[in-house]
């Protein structure tokens, strides 16, 4: 791409094909879809329970339960759907989203988490209709960078609004859909942005392969092709999704732990530097231009995470502020969960030229990331529902840190032998 056609000018059709359009459009967009997903768990439900469980692990569990069948539905929705029907999907995801979120204000206990099941299952899509505009271009990584460094600071953002409703006197029940309209505007405006995303040039299809609308015989010869390589990602990012899932929905509880309440500015403190951070480090990615040197430079990444979640454990739970101590274990889980989306899946495309896009290998890897914190949900809920999750937490980044930097290990060895 030449120095024309990266200015911006805003008398031509030059500013929507600048890299800086994209990346606006993507990180605005999905921003704002957390709005109408994340506000709820600001909520402490304090001595809340349903048939002994915690209300809190309840509605969680709910909408994780939605998003779990979502992303399923997805591997052959999101891998399938065109282009020019995009956006209208994701319009009605948004609207269907919203207005469960009013049911589950109108609705009493306990049958208002019905609404939270029916919130998930379209925004479990939004994600994947976003990322086809984006994928299978030379400058991919720092789309989907930006895509996903949104959600980072989102899950913080997000919180801290629904936390400031909360403050403000509106119930745990009306928080989630007020806050979802705070977000509305704003979110239109974004999808305006994504309209006008150009699509892949024949030179972006040259370098990175073409993205098209996957069959099921596509989905069946590459999984047939690279299992092995696959099952070891899915089995990083899900230990990266349980993490992030207790992180994230928790943060309140973790946060409390380490002895700061009432705060609501504190989540999206921490999720600036995290997202700063990724976003630099995923987007620099596609600086390089071969696909094999990209390619283990990103399985590098994902080592890398689970290193830095191995220190946090072992030292920086005894030596660092609890603020740089959360950072510290953020970096450590986005790095791998993002670094598989935004680069491993991109570059492995590119390499092996099959017919595939990122939607399908990335809903695979979701839902098993779903299934399993949903499951953790339950088992910690049912089984041992006085289980101390956030300090729990700090000993699951131990483990897990260990297992994925072996399982990092045994993929780069296997993929370093099938792709050469």
């Amino acid at each position: 791409m030449n120095a024309n056609n990266n200015r911006i000018n805003f008398s031509g059709k030059l500013v929507f094909n600048h890299p800086l359009w994209s990346m606006v459009a993507a990180f605005g967009c999905y921003f704002c879809v957390y709005g109408f997903r994340k506000p709820f768990t600001a909520g402490l439900y304090t001595d809340q329970f349903w048939i002994g469980i915690p209300w809190k692990s309840i509605l969680i569990s709910s909408q994780i339960a939605g998003y779990m069948l979502s992303k399923w539905c997805g591997i052959f929705i999101v891998s399938g759907i065109s282009w020019e029907k995009r956006t209208r999907a994701i319009l009605i995801s948004i609207l269907i989203a919203e207005l469960a979120l009013v049911g589950f204000g109108l609705v009493p206990r306990p049958y208002s988490i019905l609404f939270l099941v029916i919130n998930g299952l379209p925004l479990g899509m939004i994600f994947g209709y976003i990322q086809g505009f984006l994928e299978g271009k030379r400058n991919t990584e720092l789309f989907i960078a930006a895509l996903g460094s949104s959600f980072i600071l989102a899950d913080g953002v997000s919180k801290s609004v629904g936390t400031w409703l909360l403050n403000i006197s509106v119930t745990e029940h009306w928080m989630p859909s007020l806050a979802g309209l705070i977000y509305t505007l704003p979110f239109i405006f974004f999808v305006w942005m994504l309209t006008k995303i150009p699509k892949p040039t024949e030179q972006d299809k040259q370098d990175r392969a073409e993205r098209p609308a996957m069959t099921q015989q596509d989905r069946i010869a590459l999984i047939k092709e690279l299992w092995p390589g696959i099952l070891c990602i899915s089995l990083l990012y899900l230990f990266a999704s349980l993490l992030r899932g207790v992180r994230s929905d928790f943060a309140p509880e973790i946060w409390k732990y380490l002895g700061f309440v009432g705060n609501a500015s504190i989540y999206a403190q921490t999720e600036i530097w995290v997202t700063v951070g990724i976003l630099i480090i995923n987007g620099s990615l596609v600086l390089i231009k071969k696909n094999h040197i990209a390619f283990f430079i990103s399985m590098s990444a994902i080592a890398t995470g689970y290193l830095f979640l191995l220190i946090a454990g072992v030292w920086g739970v005894n030596h660092l502020d609890p603020f740089w101590l959360i950072v510290l274990t953020g970096f450590g889980i986005y790095l791998p969960y993002l670094t598989i989306t935004t680069s491993v899946f991109e570059r492995m495309i590119a390499i092996t030229r099959h017919k595939a896009n990122i939607g399908f290998l990335m809903y695979i890897v979701d839902s098993i990331g779903y299934l399993g914190y949903n499951l953790l949900l339950l088992f910690t809920g049912f089984i041992l529902p006085n289980l101390n999750l956030p300090s729990l937490f700090f000993t699951w980044i131990v483990i897990l840190g260990i297992v994925g930097l072996m399982i990092s290990s045994l993929s780069s060895l296997y993929f370093y032998r099938r792709l050469k």
